[in-house]
């Protein structure tokens, strides 16, 4: 049985989390030292050990906590809601947290965070995609959509959401759709 954890630990554990998305903006992952982060956090070097190995434990955390929080925001959209709404629903998470994922998905501090957590995401909404012929070309047609959408995506986070979200979901559907066109 899974046990919670207290709120002491998740606040702790809070603390260290935001002090590494905000030393991330200001360099890159490797030079951030556990010293820098746990005064950050405005906690002690124990304290960080009690619930961390390293600093990449702490991103990993984080990178996962962003994943699951996801795909639980796309589980929660209204059973009729169509891919465009799915689609412009995640990118309205997105664009309500943006220093989290301008962090995860422009720093390229872990190169296989990004292809991940796009392909998690999109597979919460693949039940609503058309087929893309017989499986075994699904499956690279997929992987060129996901990396499309993944570029969508991270330009927009560059851009500062020069465009509405709505927009950019119409835009990425558009793209994916039209790939049924393609006679394999």
């Amino acid at each position: 049985m899974e046990q919670k954890e207290s709120r002491r630990v998740t606040m702790t554990k809070l603390l260290l989390k935001t002090a590494l998305i905000e030393l991330m903006q200001e360099k890159p992952f490797p030079q951030i030292t556990i010293k820098e982060l746990c005064e950050r956090a405005d906690l002690n070097r124990t304290t960080f050990y009690l619930h961390y190995a390293d600093q990449t434990a702490v991103l990993r955390e984080i990178e996962d906590e962003a994943t699951q929080k996801t795909i639980e925001y796309m589980k929660h959209a209204s059973p009729d809601a169509g891919t465009v709404e799915l689609i412009e629903r995640f990118l309205n998470y997105v664009k309500d947290n943006p220093m989290l994922f301008r962090t995860l998905l422009l720093s390229g501090e872990r190169a296989s965070f990004k292809p991940e957590f796009i392909a998690n995401t999109l597979s919460e909404i693949r039940a609503n995609l058309p087929s893309y012929g017989d499986e075994l070309h699904e499956k690279y047609v997929l992987i060129f959509l996901m990396e499309g959408s993944a570029h969508i995506i991270t330009e927009w986070l560059r851009s500062d959401f020069d465009l509405p979200a709505s927009e950019v979901a119409r835009t990425i559907y558009a793209l994916c759709d039209s790939a049924r066109d393609i006679s394999l």
